[in-house]
Parts: C-alpha cells; structure tokens; sequence
C-alpha cells in the first residue's frame, strides 16, 4: 500500500530440497512467481549441491535394522576386549575364565581329522 513493497518472510524458507527452496520461496513471497523465481536464485547460486527432492527419512524398522547391524560389528570388532573385560570379573570373583578365542583363518589344534568313509 502507497508504493511499498511487500515484506518476504525468511524465516519461511527450507533450504533442504531444491524442491522446498522453490516452494518456500513462492510462500515467503506471498505467491508473487517473479519475486520468488528471484529470490530461489538468490538462494541457489550459492547452493549448488541440493538434491532435486527431500530425502525420505528411515522408518523405525530400518533405524532398528541398522542399529543393531552396528551393535554387532562392534561387538564383533571389540571381542577380545570383552573376553578380557569378562576375564577380569571372574578372576575376581574366583570363577574360571574364558580363553582366548583363536583368530579366524587358524585351525584349532585339539580337534582330530574328520575320518574318511
């Protein structure tokens, strides 16, 4: 009103997606095509690696499937820690300890041959 430019509110704009920068862009100005096609090349020029659309984020079942994948390869990757961790508490506590498991590659040395038929 009285040659005032209509005010863009910023605080609307979702820089995540080139997808959501155009369509926060077009919100923030208030549905103005010119000045929103203005202002996401304002935006863009400087953003160059946006992905096209939002990624979809994991459900639960997958953020559960990769959480317990990690655990296990932790645990697999520390296991000669926790065998000594585990060592430690029973020679405390007076009981017999685990051994030390071989690595994977070397055959155990107590195991007679598998007998031919």
């Amino acid at each position: 009103m009285f040659g005032r430019k209509p005010k863009i509110q910023i605080d609307m704009i979702v820089p995540t997606s080139k997808m959501s920068l155009k369509a926060s862009c077009i919100k923030a100005c208030g549905n103005d095509i010119e000045a929103a096609t203005k202002l996401y090349e304002f935006f863009a020029k400087d953003l160059t690696n946006l992905p096209d659309f939002d990624v979809v984020p994991p459900n639960a079942f997958q953020q559960a499937k990769d959480f317990i994948a990690s655990t296990f390869a932790w645990i697999d990757g520390n296991q000669d820690k926790l065998v000594g961790y585990y060592n430690i508490f029973q020679q405390l506590r007076g009981g017999q300890p685990l051994p030390i498991l071989p690595q994977s590659g070397t055959p155990p040395t107590d195991v007679p041959p598998i007998p031919n038929k």
